[in-house]
C-alpha cells in the first residue's frame, strides 16, 4: 500500500496494536453520570417501609374528562422488583369475586402517597401462588405490632 506524503496521520494509539480506544469511556461514563443523577433527583423519600405479603393502600391519580382525583386500591403485594426510578410493586385484590392485579412504579408521579395497613408473614418475595388460591386459603397471617406503651 502506498501512501501519498502528508496524507498519513499516524498517532500513538494507533501505532501500538493492543492499545484500546478511550474516547468512548469517557463519554460513557460521563452519560452513565448524568442518568444516574438524574434517577435520583426522581427518587420519593416518603415511601414507607414494606414488603411481598404486606396489605397496602395505593393512592394514585387519575384523570378523566381533564379532571383529576385520587383513587385508592388497596391488595397485598404480591411482587417488588426492579430497583432506583424503576422500581415497581403489584398489588393484588379480590374485587366482587374475581382477582384483580395492578402494578405501579413506586417514584411515578402518578402514585400520590402508600400506606401500609397490615405486615403480612410470609417466607418468599414473589407471591404468585396466590392466584390460584381461592376464598380462606388466600389468606396470609398477620405479623402482630406491639407498639410500646408511653
Amino acid at each position: 500500500m502506498v501512501e501519498s506524503e502528508g496524507c498519513r496521520r499516524v498517532t500513538e494509539r494507533q501505532a501500538s496494536p493492543t492499545a484500546k480506544p478511550t474516547y468512548g469511556i469517557a463519554l460513557e461514563e460521563s452519560l452513565m453520570n448524568v442518568i444516574d443523577v438524574l434517577g435520583k433527583e426522581q427518587l420519593k423519600e416518603n415511601l414507607p417501609e414494606f414488603r411481598s405479603g404486606d396489605t397496602v393502600k395505593v393512592y394514585s391519580k387519575i384523570v378523566e374528562g381533564g379532571k383529576e382525583r385520587v383513587q385508592m386500591f388497596e391488595g397485598v403485594v404480591t411482587v417488588r422488583k426492579g430497583g432506583g426510578a424503576h422500581e415497581a410493586i403489584t398489588v393484588r385484590r379480590i374485587a366482587h369475586g374475581v382477582g384483580v392485579e395492578k402494578s405501579f412504579l413506586l417514584h411515578s408521579p402518578r402514585v400520590d402517597r402508600i400506606e401500609v395497613s397490615k405486615r403480612g408473614i410470609v417466607r418468599r418475595s414473589r407471591l404468585y401462588y396466590l392466584a390460584d388460591k381461592i376464598g380462606k386459603d388466600a389468606r396470609i397471617k398477620e405479623k402482630k405490632i406491639v407498639k410500646a406503651a408511653r
